[in-house]
């Protein structure tokens, strides 16, 4: 697989990775090397007019354990009482 690492302001290609072997929401293995973490305003795509969110999508459908902790806790407020706690 090829991936293009993007500035997602200007859509310029940036870096293109060959040979990809795996992608997480910050670090792509490639064959023969890994790259990342990837700065702020950057954006994988599988297509080379970087028409895709690859690490946005890979982040949404995987948060972080902080995430997933704060979502437990929102949803045991509206068990317990009904609404966020302060």
């Amino acid at each position: 697989m090829i991936l293009y690492l993007y500035d997602c302001g200007t859509k310029d290609v940036l870096l293109t990775m060959e040979h990809v072997i795996s992608y997480t929401g910050d670090r792509v293995v490639t064959e023969e090397s890994v790259y990342g973490p990837f700065a702020e305003g950057c954006e994988l795509s599988s297509l080379p007019d970087c028409s895709e969110a690859l690490l946005a999508a890979w982040r949404q459908e995987n948060p972080s354990a902080e995430e997933r902790l704060e979502e437990l806790e929102d949803l045991m407020a509206e068990l317990l009482f009904g609404g966020e706690t302060v």
